[in-house]
């Protein structure tokens, strides 16, 4: 089963390599695929980038990477509404429609993505993305809801892990709260 696999970070990739594995055996024949230009700030890109192609190191995986750091276009798609769900929404159509379209490109007929290791994301959301490519590009979705599959600690050992979804209003969502970083003077 040849499956091109949308790639968000090092945590979810590990999840779903479990449950394709366990699904496919030998039979899987996997290709990562990099796009995530909703991750901000540039350097948190850059961390969740490295982090991912060190366990794609690991675990021998052929990767194709495309690393247009997406600030502007996500931003712009965006500035009419930043709330839930309509970012996510345009988060999910923005990935998994060029996900599907470098599927097509590269000869695939399937196409996943690890988004769907996690219980903060709308399952439903990426699902109706996802088909929407998978109609526009003549391929198959390959929805798996992995959400259940253990971490491999010993694979991640070392590897960053981040601490919010990705974009930057998902980072203030996500610290908004906190006073850890706030000097209060005396």
């Amino acid at each position: 089963m040849r499956i091109l696999l949308h790639t968000c970070c090092s945590t979810c990739l590990s999840m779903a390599y479990s449950g394709l594995t366990k699904e496919f055996g030998s039979e899987l024949d996997l290709v990562c695929y990099w796009y995530n230009p909703n991750i901000h700030p540039l350097i948190e890109y850059r961390r969740r980038l490295k982090s991912t192609q060190m366990l794609l190191n690991r675990l021998k995986i052929p990767v194709i990477t495309d690393e247009e750091y997406g600030l502007k276009e996500f931003c712009r798609l965006t500035a009419e509404n930043q709330e839930v769900p309509y970012r996510c929404q345009v988060c999910y159509r923005m990935r998994l429609e060029r996900t599907a379209k470098t599927a097509k490109e590269n000869g695939f007929t399937y196409f996943a993505t690890t988004l769907t290791t996690s219980s903060h994301q709308s399952h439903e959301l990426i699902s109706q993305a996802a088909e929407e490519a998978a109609e526009k590009y003549d391929l198959e979705y390959l929805y798996r809801d992995w959400r259940h599959e253990i971490k491999d600690e010993k694979l991640l050992n070392g590897l960053y892990k981040q601490q919010y979804c990705g974009c930057v209003f998902s980072e203030y969502d996500r610290y908004k709260d906190t006073t850890k970083h706030i000097y209060r003077g005396q």
